[in-house]
Protein backbone atom coordinates (compact mmCIF):
# COMPACT_ATOMS: atom_id res chain seq x y z
CA UNK A 1 0.00 0.00 0.00
CA UNK A 2 1.41 3.52 -0.95
CA UNK A 3 -0.25 6.97 -0.60
CA UNK A 4 -1.22 8.85 -3.88
CA UNK A 5 1.33 11.81 -4.08
CA UNK A 6 -0.64 15.38 -3.88
CA UNK A 7 0.06 18.58 -5.54
CA UNK A 8 -0.92 21.84 -5.21
CA UNK A 9 -3.89 23.61 -7.43
CA UNK A 10 -0.80 25.84 -8.74
CA UNK A 11 2.07 23.04 -9.54
CA UNK A 12 -1.71 21.05 -11.12
CA UNK A 13 -1.68 23.90 -13.53
CA UNK A 14 2.08 23.46 -14.14
CA UNK A 15 2.19 19.48 -14.65
CA UNK A 16 -1.13 18.56 -15.71
CA UNK A 17 0.22 17.88 -19.02
CA UNK A 18 3.23 15.93 -17.99
CA UNK A 19 0.76 13.93 -15.42
CA UNK A 20 -1.05 12.74 -18.59
CA UNK A 21 2.20 11.73 -20.44
CA UNK A 22 3.52 9.76 -17.64
CA UNK A 23 0.16 8.56 -16.59
CA UNK A 24 0.37 8.59 -12.50
CA UNK A 25 -2.17 9.40 -10.07
CA UNK A 26 -2.56 12.37 -8.50
CA UNK A 27 -4.57 14.05 -5.33
CA UNK A 28 -5.06 17.91 -6.37
CA UNK A 29 -6.66 19.33 -2.70
CA UNK A 30 -9.41 22.40 -3.01
CA UNK A 31 -9.26 21.90 -6.79
CA UNK A 32 -13.32 21.65 -6.80
CA UNK A 33 -13.29 24.15 -3.56
CA UNK A 34 -16.09 26.30 -5.37
CA UNK A 35 -18.59 23.15 -6.07
CA UNK A 36 -17.96 21.87 -2.18
CA UNK A 37 -18.96 25.77 -1.21
CA UNK A 38 -22.05 25.69 -3.26
CA UNK A 39 -23.63 21.58 -3.99
CA UNK A 40 -25.31 20.39 -1.55
CA UNK A 41 -28.13 17.76 -0.66
CA UNK A 42 -30.14 20.18 0.44
CA UNK A 43 -29.71 22.56 -2.55
CA UNK A 44 -31.10 19.45 -5.19
CA UNK A 45 -33.79 18.93 -3.00
CA UNK A 46 -34.66 22.45 -2.67
CA UNK A 47 -33.92 23.61 -6.66
CA UNK A 48 -34.60 20.48 -8.80
CA UNK A 49 -37.16 18.75 -6.30
CA UNK A 50 -39.90 17.14 -9.32
CA UNK A 51 -36.77 15.79 -10.96
CA UNK A 52 -36.87 12.41 -11.69
CA UNK A 53 -34.32 10.50 -11.70
CA UNK A 54 -33.17 6.41 -12.16
CA UNK A 55 -31.23 5.30 -8.47
CA UNK A 56 -30.06 2.72 -7.42
CA UNK A 57 -30.79 1.18 -3.48
CA UNK A 58 -30.03 -0.79 -0.91
CA UNK A 59 -26.65 -1.69 -2.64
CA UNK A 60 -25.10 -5.09 -1.79
CA UNK A 61 -22.59 -4.26 0.99
CA UNK A 62 -19.74 -6.50 -0.62
CA UNK A 63 -16.97 -4.35 -3.03
CA UNK A 64 -17.68 -6.61 -6.25
CA UNK A 65 -21.10 -5.03 -7.58
CA UNK A 66 -20.34 -6.31 -10.58
CA UNK A 67 -22.02 -9.75 -9.75
CA UNK A 68 -25.33 -8.52 -9.11
CA UNK A 69 -28.29 -8.27 -11.49
CA UNK A 70 -28.97 -4.88 -12.33
CA UNK A 71 -32.96 -5.17 -12.43
CA UNK A 72 -32.62 -6.10 -8.78
CA UNK A 73 -31.46 -2.61 -7.95
CA UNK A 74 -32.96 0.01 -9.93
CA UNK A 75 -35.87 2.54 -9.24
CA UNK A 76 -37.29 5.67 -10.49
CA UNK A 77 -37.99 8.64 -8.55
CA UNK A 78 -38.08 12.19 -7.88
CA UNK A 79 -35.06 13.45 -7.18
CA UNK A 80 -36.48 15.41 -3.46
CA UNK A 81 -37.43 11.60 -2.80
CA UNK A 82 -34.29 10.55 -3.59
CA UNK A 83 -32.50 13.09 -1.19
CA UNK A 84 -34.87 11.75 1.27
CA UNK A 85 -34.11 8.19 1.30
CA UNK A 86 -30.22 9.34 1.40
CA UNK A 87 -30.72 10.88 4.48
CA UNK A 88 -32.68 7.98 5.88
CA UNK A 89 -29.35 6.21 5.88
CA UNK A 90 -30.16 3.60 3.24
CA UNK A 91 -27.41 2.40 0.51
CA UNK A 92 -28.38 4.20 -3.06
CA UNK A 93 -26.89 5.72 -5.78
CA UNK A 94 -27.36 8.22 -8.40
CA UNK A 95 -24.41 7.68 -10.59
CA UNK A 96 -23.18 8.63 -13.69
CA UNK A 97 -25.84 11.43 -14.44
CA UNK A 98 -24.59 13.79 -17.17
CA UNK A 99 -24.03 16.82 -15.62
CA UNK A 100 -25.95 19.09 -18.02
CA UNK A 101 -29.48 17.76 -16.58
CA UNK A 102 -28.45 20.44 -14.29
CA UNK A 103 -27.52 23.35 -16.39
CA UNK A 104 -27.17 25.88 -13.04
CA UNK A 105 -24.24 23.51 -11.93
CA UNK A 106 -22.49 22.87 -15.03
CA UNK A 107 -22.17 26.72 -15.28
CA UNK A 108 -20.93 26.68 -12.09
CA UNK A 109 -17.30 24.22 -13.43
CA UNK A 110 -14.88 26.07 -14.77
CA UNK A 111 -13.32 23.45 -17.00
CA UNK A 112 -10.66 25.84 -17.92
CA UNK A 113 -9.31 25.93 -14.47
CA UNK A 114 -9.05 22.04 -14.22
CA UNK A 115 -6.73 22.64 -17.19
CA UNK A 116 -8.54 19.61 -19.35
CA UNK A 117 -8.44 18.48 -23.07
CA UNK A 118 -11.15 16.95 -25.00
CA UNK A 119 -13.99 16.86 -22.76
CA UNK A 120 -15.71 13.39 -23.44
CA UNK A 121 -18.39 13.52 -20.35
CA UNK A 122 -18.64 15.07 -17.30
CA UNK A 123 -21.51 13.39 -15.27
CA UNK A 124 -22.67 13.79 -11.40
CA UNK A 125 -22.65 11.28 -8.60
CA UNK A 126 -25.12 11.20 -5.42
CA UNK A 127 -24.90 8.33 -2.79
CA UNK A 128 -24.68 7.13 0.56
CA UNK A 129 -22.90 4.31 1.88
CA UNK A 130 -21.75 3.47 -2.12
CA UNK A 131 -18.99 1.58 -3.32
CA UNK A 132 -18.06 1.49 -7.05
CA UNK A 133 -16.27 -2.20 -7.37
CA UNK A 134 -12.47 -2.24 -9.05
CA UNK A 135 -12.70 -1.13 -12.39
CA UNK A 136 -10.39 0.94 -15.40
CA UNK A 137 -11.72 3.68 -17.42
CA UNK A 138 -10.82 3.54 -21.36
CA UNK A 139 -10.06 7.75 -21.16
CA UNK A 140 -8.31 9.80 -18.08
CA UNK A 141 -10.67 11.16 -15.68
CA UNK A 142 -10.23 14.10 -13.45
CA UNK A 143 -12.80 13.48 -10.11
CA UNK A 144 -14.11 15.64 -7.72
CA UNK A 145 -15.28 15.27 -4.82
CA UNK A 146 -17.63 17.55 -3.24
CA UNK A 147 -19.66 16.93 -0.69
CA UNK A 148 -18.38 14.16 1.89
CA UNK A 149 -15.75 11.71 2.17
CA UNK A 150 -14.42 9.32 -0.58
CA UNK A 151 -12.01 6.69 -0.68
CA UNK A 152 -10.16 5.78 -3.11
CA UNK A 153 -8.18 2.42 -3.95
CA UNK A 154 -6.10 2.55 -7.13
CA UNK A 155 -4.11 -0.65 -8.99
CA UNK A 156 -1.56 0.08 -11.85
CA UNK A 157 -2.54 -1.50 -14.96
CA UNK A 158 0.40 -3.61 -14.95
CA UNK A 159 -1.09 -6.09 -13.03
CA UNK A 160 -4.16 -6.01 -14.56
CA UNK A 161 -3.21 -10.08 -15.07
CA UNK A 162 -3.61 -10.68 -11.39
CA UNK A 163 -7.03 -8.44 -10.73
CA UNK A 164 -9.73 -11.77 -12.01
CA UNK A 165 -11.43 -9.30 -14.57
CA UNK A 166 -14.85 -10.80 -15.20
CA UNK A 167 -15.01 -12.76 -18.69
CA UNK A 168 -17.81 -10.93 -20.12
CA UNK A 169 -16.92 -7.72 -18.90
CA UNK A 170 -12.91 -7.36 -17.95
CA UNK A 171 -12.65 -3.70 -17.91
CA UNK A 172 -14.88 -4.97 -14.23
CA UNK A 173 -12.46 -7.33 -11.35
CA UNK A 174 -14.05 -9.81 -8.95
CA UNK A 175 -11.59 -8.64 -6.85
CA UNK A 176 -12.88 -6.76 -3.43
CA UNK A 177 -9.58 -4.26 -3.03
CA UNK A 178 -11.36 -3.65 0.69
CA UNK A 179 -11.99 -7.03 1.51
CA UNK A 180 -9.90 -9.35 -0.28
CA UNK A 181 -10.14 -13.39 -0.57
CA UNK A 182 -6.65 -14.89 -1.04
CA UNK A 183 -8.09 -18.34 -1.64
CA UNK A 184 -10.42 -17.45 -4.15
CA UNK A 185 -7.91 -15.08 -5.67
CA UNK A 186 -4.59 -15.96 -5.06
CA UNK A 187 -2.54 -13.92 -7.45
CA UNK A 188 -3.89 -10.89 -6.11
CA UNK A 189 -1.46 -11.21 -3.41
CA UNK A 190 1.00 -9.75 -6.15
CA UNK A 191 -0.18 -6.30 -6.54
CA UNK A 192 0.68 -3.21 -5.28
CA UNK A 193 -2.16 -0.98 -4.15
CA UNK A 194 -2.16 2.88 -3.81
CA UNK A 195 -4.74 5.00 -1.86
CA UNK A 196 -5.99 8.61 -0.49
CA UNK A 197 -8.63 9.75 1.46
CA UNK A 198 -10.54 12.58 -0.23
CA UNK A 199 -11.64 15.47 1.57
CA UNK A 200 -15.02 18.00 0.14
CA UNK A 201 -13.02 20.21 -2.34
CA UNK A 202 -10.50 17.63 -3.33
CA UNK A 203 -9.18 16.45 -6.99
CA UNK A 204 -7.96 12.49 -8.06
CA UNK A 205 -6.51 12.29 -11.52
CA UNK A 206 -6.74 8.71 -12.35
CA UNK A 207 -4.89 8.11 -15.53
CA UNK A 208 -7.11 5.79 -18.39
CA UNK A 209 -6.44 2.31 -17.53
CA UNK A 210 -5.80 2.37 -13.47
CA UNK A 211 -7.64 0.07 -11.96
CA UNK A 212 -10.04 2.28 -8.88
CA UNK A 213 -12.15 1.38 -6.45
CA UNK A 214 -14.29 3.95 -4.75
CA UNK A 215 -15.99 3.98 -1.72
CA UNK A 216 -17.74 6.22 0.38
CA UNK A 217 -19.28 5.58 4.40
CA UNK A 218 -21.77 8.32 3.99
CA UNK A 219 -23.69 11.21 2.24
CA UNK A 220 -21.41 11.93 -0.63
CA UNK A 221 -21.42 14.13 -3.94
CA UNK A 222 -18.66 14.29 -6.73
CA UNK A 223 -18.49 15.27 -10.35
CA UNK A 224 -16.58 13.21 -12.61
CA UNK A 225 -14.51 14.50 -16.43
CA UNK A 226 -13.44 12.20 -19.03
CA UNK A 227 -11.15 13.57 -20.89
CA UNK A 228 -7.78 13.95 -22.62
CA UNK A 229 -6.39 10.62 -25.09
CA UNK A 230 -8.47 7.68 -24.81
CA UNK A 231 -6.62 4.19 -24.38
CA UNK A 232 -5.02 3.14 -27.64
CA UNK A 233 -5.92 -0.50 -29.31
CA UNK A 234 -2.80 -2.05 -28.42
CA UNK A 235 -3.18 -0.54 -24.41
CA UNK A 236 -7.00 -2.19 -24.85
CA UNK A 237 -5.93 -5.46 -26.26
CA UNK A 238 -3.50 -5.52 -23.65
CA UNK A 239 -5.80 -5.20 -20.73
CA UNK A 240 -9.11 -7.29 -22.26
CA UNK A 241 -6.72 -9.57 -22.76
CA UNK A 242 -5.37 -9.59 -19.21
CA UNK A 243 -8.20 -12.10 -18.53
CA UNK A 244 -6.46 -14.68 -21.16
CA UNK A 245 -7.99 -17.22 -22.95
CA UNK A 246 -11.39 -17.32 -20.93
CA UNK A 247 -12.07 -13.45 -21.76
CA UNK A 248 -11.80 -15.03 -25.86
CA UNK A 249 -14.10 -17.67 -25.32
CA UNK A 250 -16.94 -15.53 -23.46
CA UNK A 251 -17.00 -12.68 -26.16
CA UNK A 252 -17.39 -15.62 -28.64
CA UNK A 253 -20.13 -17.19 -26.82
CA UNK A 254 -21.84 -13.64 -25.94
CA UNK A 255 -21.10 -12.71 -29.67
CA UNK A 256 -23.44 -16.04 -30.75
CA UNK A 257 -25.85 -16.25 -28.22
CA UNK A 258 -27.00 -13.03 -27.41
CA UNK A 259 -25.93 -11.60 -30.71
CA UNK A 260 -26.87 -13.54 -33.71
CA UNK A 261 -29.47 -16.02 -31.81
CA UNK A 262 -30.55 -12.61 -29.84
CA UNK A 263 -31.17 -14.60 -26.73
CA UNK A 264 -31.59 -12.08 -23.87
CA UNK A 265 -28.56 -10.70 -21.73
CA UNK A 266 -28.86 -10.11 -17.78
CA UNK A 267 -27.23 -6.59 -17.67
CA UNK A 268 -25.10 -6.54 -13.98
CA UNK A 269 -25.11 -3.67 -12.14
CA UNK A 270 -22.89 -0.83 -13.18
CA UNK A 271 -21.81 -2.72 -15.75
CA UNK A 272 -22.14 -1.80 -19.56
CA UNK A 273 -22.73 -4.60 -22.41
CA UNK A 274 -20.18 -7.29 -22.92
CA UNK A 275 -17.85 -7.01 -25.74
CA UNK A 276 -19.18 -9.67 -27.47
CA UNK A 277 -22.85 -8.01 -27.32
CA UNK A 278 -20.99 -4.73 -28.77
CA UNK A 279 -18.59 -6.52 -31.34
CA UNK A 280 -21.98 -8.21 -33.08
CA UNK A 281 -23.80 -4.28 -32.63
CA UNK A 282 -20.65 -2.92 -34.18
CA UNK A 283 -20.66 -5.28 -37.49
CA UNK A 284 -24.43 -5.56 -38.15
CA UNK A 285 -24.65 -1.44 -38.10
CA UNK A 286 -22.27 -1.41 -40.64
CA UNK A 287 -24.01 -3.72 -42.59
CA UNK A 288 -27.74 -1.78 -42.01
Amino acid sequence: MRSIPSVSIEKWHEVSEQAHDTRLPLVIPGLFEQQSRLWSPERFATQWADHEVGIVVDLPSHGVPYREKSKDYHKNMKLADFISLLHSGRSCYLNQVALGRFPELQSELDLQKLKLTRIFAVNLWVGNKTRSGLHFDNADNLFGQVYGKKKALMVSPVYSKFLYPFTDNPSKSQVDPDAPDFIRHPKSARIEVWSCELEPGDGLFMPRGWWHHITAEDISISVNCWHGDSLSEMEYMRLFLAGGMPVLWRTAYDFVWHGLLKHPYQYRLFSPPPPGIKLYDKITSRHS
